[in-house]
């Protein structure tokens, strides 16, 4: 790929999944990043030169990923005197970002200014340009378009790109802040989902992705927070969206492959949304492919902790060969966009299980419910045998259905949320299918006198069953020791007659029979 090409892409910020820029929240709300996510702000920091990530392998100053990097601070609300050497460093000339050649990009304009913004600093005012009145120059004011930010030159325009401008017009109070809001939203299908590629006619069937539908519900969310009227419904159904999205592991899919970006996006939305319990899923995903000093001892990464990996392939590659030239794009790339999703992790917490109380069938399926978990949050349930998941409710609580083992024995049910310092653990008495011992007194009892049965290999406290002529004539538990006898009258019918006895199930069953005589 020529380089021009790539300042022309890096510039127009339109590549999906690797360059869409990173989903942040006001600073203001944002409590200290947790460690996982300084550690990822703090390499990154560390991937700058001179205020500017600079691309080795094609030899040039990439600004768009430059600022994934500063918005991914402003989100963690860390290390300011990072974000203001990256912003000094495009105040000398936005157009570097915004421009190229004869054409004006609105989605470059935007995130620029909603950066600027977010660093309290005037849009209206940076670097001898005024980035609102710019980015308003690139909205369509008549016809079907109206409300699309647009390029100038070569479009390259979609749906990320409007909701850069939505978020930096609602936040100017434009008066095109409303119209930008309304091109948004003809993007959202009927699923709620926010289509990438845009169009005049609105979306009427399924076809979004999740990079556009998350960073569409932060515009929209900053646009209501700016006093944009009636979007909450849209915002929900979003949200819902997204949840429906998300793989039991925590993690979402891009391209049919689960990614860091697209989790790292989706995590951030959610966790501004109100669904911390699926966002701290997320983040829990995406710092299993991070760098840390037990991930990177012994291997290439050891100096590299904090880096977060695009995908499972990545991080295999960098333990055996170090994060390349070649590589550190997809590295930085990845990183920006999830540090704030991993600052998404949910607190260590004592997670409480309630299974059935007794004695279960072996082999059959029990419900077993978690509780203490937030709204929305993952949950791993696990039996010798088998391994269930489930999502918590909105009172916090999950109820899955679990095979139990076939075998006998009291068996432990650990579960597992959002990461393993979220747990729990219970019990259940599980009763496998067996052949019941049963023995008799006297092989032959005269008739109406009595015969004593006894029945042995049960468990302890086993309800037992004892059965003579089809009839029931004992029930009762069994000892300490597995065993329950019973005298009964045998009657006065002669021949040879069954005893049958059941345990706690059908499948626990045995029989004897004996001689009635006369």
């Amino acid at each position: 790929m020529k380089i021009t090409t790539l300042r022309r892409l890096a510039a127009a910020a339109i590549a999906p999944t690797l360059a869409v820029g990173t989903v942040v929240a006001a600073p203001s709300a944002q409590a200290a990043p947790n460690s996982y996510a300084y550690s990822a702000a703090r390499w990154l920091a560390d991937q700058l030169t001179d205020g500017v990530v600079h691309n080795a392998q094609w030899d040039f100053d990439d600004y768009g990923l430059t600022l994934d990097v500063a918005l991914a601070l402003e989100a963690l609300d860390t290390r300011p005197g990072t974000t203001a050497t990256i912003l000094d460093a495009f105040a000398q000339d936005p157009t570097r970002y915004t421009q190229y050649e004869d054409s004006k990009y609105a989605g470059a304009t935007g995130k620029l200014a909603v950066t600027v913004q977010l660093a309290g600093r005037d849009a209206t005012a940076f670097g001898g340009h005024n980035l609102i009145a710019e980015a308003e120059q690139r909205v369509v004011t008549t016809g079907a378009s109206a409300g699309r930010a647009k390029d100038l030159g070569d479009d390259y325009s979609n749906t990320i790109t409007q909701a850069w401008v939505v978020r930096a017009l609602s936040t100017a109070d434009s008066d095109l802040a409303d119209d930008t809001v309304g091109y948004l939203l003809k993007q959202q299908c009927d699923d709620g989902s926010f289509r990438t590629d845009m169009k005049d006619e609105a979306c009427a069937t399924g076809a979004g992705t999740i990079d556009a539908t998350a960073l569409a519900l932060q515009a929209l969310d900053e646009a209501q927070d700016a006093g944009e009227p009636g979007l909450q419904d849209d915002i929900d159904e979003g949200v819902d969206w997204l949840l429906d999205q998300q793989r039991p592991d925590g993690s979402f899919l891009n391209d049919g492959a689960a990614n860091t970006n697209s989790t790292g996006l989706a995590a951030a939305t959610l966790k501004t949304l109100g669904e911390p319990g699926a966002a701290g899923s997320a983040a829990s995903w995406i710092v299993s492919r991070q760098v840390t000093d037990a991930v990177g001892e012994d291997t290439l990464l050891a100096n590299e902790l904090g880096a977060i990996a695009f995908d499972d392939a990545a991080l295999a590659a960098g333990k055996t060969a170090g994060i390349t030239v070649e590589s550190r794009d997809q590295w930085i790339r990845a990183t920006a966009q999830a540090a704030v999703g991993v600052d998404a992790q949910l607190a260590a917490t004592k997670l409480t299980v309630s299974a059935p109380t007794g004695f279960v069938s072996g082999g059959k399926k029990i419900a077993v419910t978690v509780k203490g978990l937030a709204a929305g949050e993952k949950v791993t349930v696990t039996i010798p045998g088998a391994r269930v998941t489930g999502t918590a409710g909105d009172a916090g609580s999950a109820t899955v259905q679990v095979p139990t083992p076939t075998s006998t024995g009291k068996r432990t049910i650990a579960v597992t949320g959002a990461r393993a310092s979220r747990s729990g653990a219970g019990t259940v008495q599980v009763l496998g299918a067996k052949k019941l011992p049963v023995s008799v007194r006297s092989a032959s009892v005269k008739k109406g006198k009595g015969q004593r049965v006894t029945v042995s290999g049960l468990a302890a406290a086993e309800p037992v069953t004892i059965r003579y002529r089809g009839k029931d004539v004992k029930k009762g538990k069994a000892s300490s020791k597995g065993t329950f006898s019973h005298t009964f009258t045998v009657g006065s019918s002669a021949g040879k007659k069954a005893i049958k006895v059941t345990g706690a199930f059908s499948n626990r069953t045995g029989s004897r029979t004996f001689k009635v005589t006369r």
